[in-house]
């Protein structure tokens, strides 16, 4: 709320799996985090005896459920001034079995619903790994949404004229649309090999992969977002969403099976959005705190390096485009 528009917080440890005392009751793992970094900024910002802000909206699109931060805003006094929306894979075994039967769980295993009384909106993507009938296998998607998202019809995801609009004009210029940048998008993540110790996978379902990303981005957190009218927005951003990442990946014997897929552009196009509602609701206040992010797994490795180079290209794309997200996406090839 001072001379800076917005900004990228760089912090260490990552904090929205940190609830309200730390590790969250009945929970397995705090996941690396100690603060809520997103979550103790969204109060501070709207406490009564600072009153910087009236509502505040935190967005979240680390592959991993902010279950912290979601514990937090459904304690907070006023849960009128907050808002708060999370994307992220969602697989839980352990809800449907029984037994002693071999149980998996991605990693925290909540987020699978909403709570609109509390403005909380989770959207739970398929991992790329599960078939229709729930099954792990190789190469294929699941063509079932286990959120309460409506799946939409191509033809209407990728129509962009939302009610949020573009303050500028978003013609080309010799740039892809967001319809044209979606669909190429997609070929180009079913071109590239993943790698020996990964599956290779491509967003062709509507409930899985890159384009049920975009749709839920596009469907359920915009028009929310906008709703909600924030004075201020964070983001919780976590970068192990991306192709390969370990961070979303189903670690088995003989190799990884991927969750995700997304590629850097995505994660501008993603922050883009975001600050084209900003710019209608806050004047473009947003800060950006840095979440989960790990690299790939080079198979060729017996020391458990890691490739960080998609993860930092990703992380660049998200910070060009806080800095300027209307050419954001036409800066790079």
């Amino acid at each position: 709320m001072g001379r800076n528009r917005n900004a990228m917080c760089i912090v260490r440890p990552p904090g929205h799996h940190a609830g309200v005392n730390g590790l969250l009751d009945g929970g397995e793992s705090c996941g690396f985090c100690i603060f809520n970094n997103v979550a103790a900024g969204a109060l501070h910002a709207i406490s009564d005896e600072r009153l910087l802000c009236e509502r505040c909206a935190i967005v979240d699109f680390d592959v991993h459920h902010g279950n912290g931060t979601e514990e937090i805003v459904r304690k907070c006094h006023d849960p009128g001034k907050l808002f708060f929306f999370s994307i992220h894979l969602y697989d839980n075994e352990k809800k449907k079995q029984k037994g002693n039967a071999l149980q998996y769980k991605f990693y925290p295993g909540t987020g699978a619903e909403d709570d609109v009384a509390f403005n909380i909106i989770n959207v739970a993507i398929t991992p790329l790994w599960k078939e229709p009938n729930d099954k792990p296998a190789g190469n294929t998607h699941n063509t079932r949404q286990k959120s309460r998202q409506k799946t939409v019809a191509p033809s209407e995801s990728m129509d962009d004229s939302s009610e949020v609009g573009t303050p500028r004009d978003s013609k080309d210029n010799g740039r892809f649309s967001d319809a044209d940048s979606e669909t190429a998008s997609t070929t180009k993540g079913a071109s590239n090999s993943p790698g020996p110790s990964s599956t290779t996978a491509s967003s062709t379902s509507a409930s899985s992969g890159r384009l049920a990303y975009r749709q839920a981005i596009q469907n359920r957190l915009l028009p929310a977002l906008r709703a909600f009218n924030p004075d201020l927005i964070l983001i919780s951003a976590g970068f192990d969403a991306a192709r390969l990442d370990v961070g979303n990946a189903r670690h088995e014997r003989g190799g990884e099976r991927m969750g995700l897929d997304l590629e850097p552009e995505d994660y501008a196009w993603t922050t883009r959005k975001v600050l084209e509602v900003a710019d209608i609701c806050c004047q473009g206040r947003v800060v950006s705190v840095l979440e989960g992010g790990y690299g790939r797994s080079l198979p060729t490795s017996n020391t458990h390096e890691l490739d960080r180079s998609n993860l930092a290209e990703c992380a660049v794309r998200h910070l060009q485009a806080m800095v300027d997200p209307y050419d954001c996406e036409g800066r790079f090839p």
